[in-house]
């Protein structure tokens, strides 16, 4: 730079403002990216979350069909070996 040359600090001010606008659209455009992000993030804790409630009543309902089912087998097998049944 030249020490008092105002051509030549009036293009390092350009330049540097030239920088600032540079960095404020990058800064912008990383903000965007950054919110697209975090949206998505959030968008798939959500549906995992409805999975998983999903999969825990699915889950309930398959326990109580194989305690019922091993109700019946029990009765079945009392049945067969003479044994008096339990009362419900």
């Amino acid at each position: 730079m030249i020490d008092g040359d105002p051509g030549a600090l009036y293009r390092r001010i350009q330049e540097l403002e030239d920088k600032v606008e540079q960095l404020r659209i990058s800064r912008r455009v990383l903000m965007r990216l950054v919110e697209k992000s975090e949206n998505e993030k959030w968008e798939m804790i959500n549906r995992l979350l409805q999975e998983k409630e999903s999969l825990k009543v699915r889950n309930r309902r398959y326990a109580r069909l194989l305690w019922e089912k091993n109700k019946e087998l029990a009765l079945l097998a009392g049945k067969l070996q003479g044994l008096p049944l339990p009362r419900p």
